[in-house]
């Protein structure tokens, strides 16, 4: 029975910290209110959270109509500790800092670095040395650390990455020890989902597809990540498109990421014009310039990105589906010629929309992963005000 006292004590603490994070100023008559915690309840819990400095006393509200004392409103002490989020990604690393309220505090991208077994955990540990400035002093350092990895993750261990050799490397575990705070791992896309729906629509049902050097999809259905079994869930790049098709290192063969990624379209766009070092913004400049050749190339590629798009949509039937890219962000006109091809009676009236948060999405949903760990918080919706 006690067990269940410190129990329902630790749910009610945790009731009133959500409070305090989704209702920015606020008194402890209105937490009391919105979580049916009788006054003194509330109040003890408060006055632990402020302890703990966890939440702060930010000045006085209004008074009510009849009068009195002046509530004392109160916040998240957002900077008691920060969060670290790093996306290993294939040809470049980033990594962002963030406060408790996920307001963006530094980030830093490093390209043309390609991460190997044999340098990611110094890499890693460099990063962490990096930003010592900024979380050095306050209460709680350092709370968690999470890496986006482009592929196949099951419960922070790494299953399969087409583009780099972690696949038999207890990353986590190796990070946790060395430098003894938590760390989590998660597929970049999952990373990508969890951001849209905590910063940007706190919609419960949403696809959100990532299209880089690979394909895939993060899925939250009722407001949970939907992982699948083992953590292959969304893993939409290797739907087969083309039976029989080019081989993808997952061991198929016609794999759409192997048509319509990034990587795929700007390989076959320096094929057409022999040179390797044209990009993205090359192949916006020829399409706008009605070369023929390149107009083919794009409006195929968005076709079969439709096909996948369709997919999805047809398999979780999603409120709304966001797609975050390089294609959309450097080609403005690609995300219509998408959306022209996906007229179906199941899917015509599902936005399909550009992710706001751009190359920072993966980073912006480990700030969320880590901060939901802090904090025992599952759901948490921050201010988009704070990206």
């Amino acid at each position: 029975m006690i067990t269940d006292r410190y129990k329902i004590r630790e749910q009610n603490e945790t009731l009133v910290l959500s409070t305090i994070i989704h209702n920015t100023l606020i008194s402890r008559a209105s937490i009391s209110q919105l979580t049916g915690l009788n006054k003194a309840s509330t109040s003890a819990i408060v006055k632990d959270l402020i302890d703990e400095s966890l939440v702060i006393e930010t000045g006085t509200g209004d008074s009510t109509s009849v009068g009195g004392r002046r509530p004392i409103q109160l916040s998240l002490n957002k900077d008691a500790g920060f969060s670290l989020s790093i996306d290993l990604g294939y040809d470049y690393i980033s990594s962002m800092l963030t406060n408790l309220n996920g307001e963006v505090v530094a980030q830093f991208k490093e390209r043309n670095f390609y991460i190997r077994k044999k340098n990611v955990i110094n890499k890693i540990k460099e990063i962490v040395l990096s930003y010592e400035f900024y979380y050095s002093a306050c209460r709680f350092r350092l709370i968690g650390v999470a890496l986006a990895v482009h592929g196949i993750v099951d419960q922070s261990s790494i299953v399969f990455t087409p583009y780099y050799d972690l696949d038999q490397l207890d990353l986590a575990k190796q990070l946790q020890s060395e430098l003894g705070i938590p760390v989590y791992i998660e597929n970049e896309a999952n990373l990508t989902a969890l951001a849209e729906t905590s910063f940007s629509t706190n919609e419960p049902n949403l696809v959100s597809i990532s299209i880089h050097s690979g394909i895939g999809a993060g899925i939250i259905i009722n407001g949970e990540l939907y992982h699948g079994r083992n953590g292959h869930s969304g893993e939409v790049g290797h739907m087969i498109l083309y039976p029989n098709g080019i081989a993808c290192p997952c061991g198929n063969k016609g794999c759409l990421e192997q048509y319509c990624s990034e990587k795929s379209i700007l390989k076959q766009y320096r094929c057409l014009k022999a040179n390797e070092d044209v990009t993205l913004y090359d192949l916006a400049n020829d399409y706008s310039a009605a070369n023929q050749d390149v107009i083919e190339l794009v409006e195929g590629t968005a076709h079969e990105i439709s096909i996948g798009v369709r997919n999805i949509i047809s398999c979780f039937a999603p409120s709304v589906v966001y797609i975050n890219s390089p294609l959309t962000r450097k080609l403005p006109f690609f995300l219509n010629l998408i959306s022209n091809h996906i007229s179906s009676k199941f899917s015509k009236d599902i936005p399909i929309l550009t992710s706001d948060m751009g190359a920072t999405a993966s980073l912006l949903g480990a700030a969320v992963l880590n901060l939901q760990n802090f904090f025992n918080i599952p759901h948490l919706y921050l201010s988009k005000e704070s990206m």
